[in-house]
């Protein structure tokens, strides 16, 4: 099924439950963790926390990857997409065609405010400038999501972050908290390669964002994302146009706890 839902800018964030039932100890949980597949991650967190399980979907490789765990695994759990206002076609695309292939519950969020509200409250195109993008990106893609998720009780969002992608995300481990939402983030291929991850998709035959074919290994909002040279790191497509401006441009936008200030 596919869901819309517009969500308010800002909502508080329940408390965590003084004892949830499940009677966590996040090292002992890794420990287990480190020693399962990415579908056993998956599955161990919904016998443990429920339906408070939620996958947030870019509708790229890795998040292919997983929806079609889910899948798998029948889950009725929800898919969370961020429309910003600003994708390509060919990812709203891909989202359609993955919830009717896989019958996922996909429920797609919404900024509080259209594209033209926000330019006329600033009066100008936010991504446009290194001061602005991340307030861009805030609005568009973080409020949404934790908008969403404040009406959950220390969800447990999902999340195709991978060790080998470098940067904030070479510590993460399979279970983190985010302290955003007093939940935590669940990162179920976090040891995988991207050798791993295209394996994967060529074995089970998946639709992929046809974008990757055309030099886009990592994909956004259409006005800040562009095609990868020969030679370049996989994100160097994404924001390329603040980086001539200053060697501050982003890497990445947030909408990840451990991207921003968890590790």
């Amino acid at each position: 099924m596919l869901a819309a839902v517009t969500v308010p800018q800002t909502q508080p964030f329940p408390a965590p439950p003084a004892d949830d039932g499940t009677g966590l100890d996040l090292t002992q949980a890794n420990e287990r963790l480190a020693s399962m597949t990415a579908k056993e991650r998956i599955r161990w967190a919904v016998d443990t926390f429920g339906d408070r399980v939620l996958l947030l979907s870019s509708m790229q490789k890795t998040a292919v990857v997983l929806m079609h765990m889910f899948h798998e695994l029948g889950l009725t759990n929800e898919v969370l997409f961020v429309d910003t206002g600003y994708h390509f076609f060919e990812t709203l695309r891909m989202r359609d065609e993955y919830m009717r292939r896989f019958h996922l519950n996909l429920v797609t969020l919404y900024p509080a405010s259209t594209i033209e509200e926000q330019e006329a409250l600033y009066g100008a195109k936010l991504f446009n400038s290194v001061a602005g993008q991340p307030e861009c990106c805030r609005m568009r893609k973080e409020m949404p999501l934790l908008a969403h998720l404040a009406t959950k009780q220390a969800p447990v969002l999902v999340n195709g972050l991978r060790r080998s992608e470098g940067g904030k995300r070479a510590n993460i481990k399979a279970l983190g908290p985010d302290r955003r939402t007093n939940g935590y983030q669940l990162s179920p291929i976090f040891d995988w390669t991207t050798a791993d991850v295209q394996a994967y998709i060529a074995e089970h035959d998946l639709p992929m964002h046809p974008l990757h074919a055309q030099g886009y290994p990592s994909i956004g909002c259409y006005p800040c994302t562009t095609p990868v040279q020969p030679g370049e790191d996989e994100r160097a497509g994404r924001w390329r146009h603040l980086r001539v401006l200053t060697e501050e441009a982003p890497q990445y936008c947030n909408i990840n706890f451990s991207d921003g200030g968890g590790i």
